[in-house]
């Protein structure tokens, strides 16, 4: 069991303790699908693709590059003396490493632009889960993919509303992080 699974199963588990004070209402959504299936979530993957493809395209000029040069080497060992073969060895280890280091620069860039353009995408989301759950009552709203979730009836499923809202324009002047729906006052206690 992941580590997020078993603090989310403790905390579920101290919540129906006290579930005699107060009725509890859970649900769950999938942001991920969330995000491949609204507008905004589209056109930055749209972008972000065009951009991994333009250096995926630049990559795979190096490396057939490389072949070329391993392949002629290859060709021409014979006709070269072993201290023209070893040079030639060693520039072309050198250019291997070269591109080496540019595909991981190149991978953790596009997770940082990746993760940078999601992210207002993504607290704009939580923002309306903040609503839906403070306008429907619900106790604990989860992230299907982050909580473990294994199994859970479909009507406890958030997501297509999730989408729906965020398409329609839902929480886009909104600014700042979800806020959680505020304490009963006086600390009473529903029955």
């Amino acid at each position: 069991m992941t580590r997020t699974a078993l603090v989310a199963s403790l905390f579920v588990t101290g919540l129906v303790r006290v579930a005699h004070a107060e009725e509890i209402k859970l649900g769950y959504a999938d942001l991920q699908r969330a995000l491949a299936e609204t507008e905004d979530g589209r056109k930055v993957r749209a972008t972000l693709k065009k951009e991994f493809d333009t250096r995926q395209k630049e990559l795979d000029e190096r490396q057939d590059d490389l072949r070329k040069q391993i392949e002629d080497l290859e060709k021409k060992r014979t006709l070269l003396t072993p201290d023209k073969v070893r040079e030639k060895e060693t520039e072309i280890q050198k250019k291997m490493q070269e591109a080496q280091q540019i595909l991981l620069r190149s991978q953790q860039d596009l997770q940082q632009k990746e993760q940078a353009a999601l992210q207002p995408i993504l607290d704009r989301m939580q923002r309306i889960i903040a609503k839906m759950a403070s306008t429907e009552n619900f106790t604990m709203v989860l992230d299907k993919n982050q909580a473990g979730i294994v199994f859970a009836k479909p009507h406890l499923d958030l997501t297509n509303e999730l989408i729906r809202r965020f398409n329609s324009g839902e929480g886009a002047g909104e600014k700042g992080p979800a806020k959680p729906a505020p304490a009963p006052a006086g600390g009473a206690k529903k029955k």
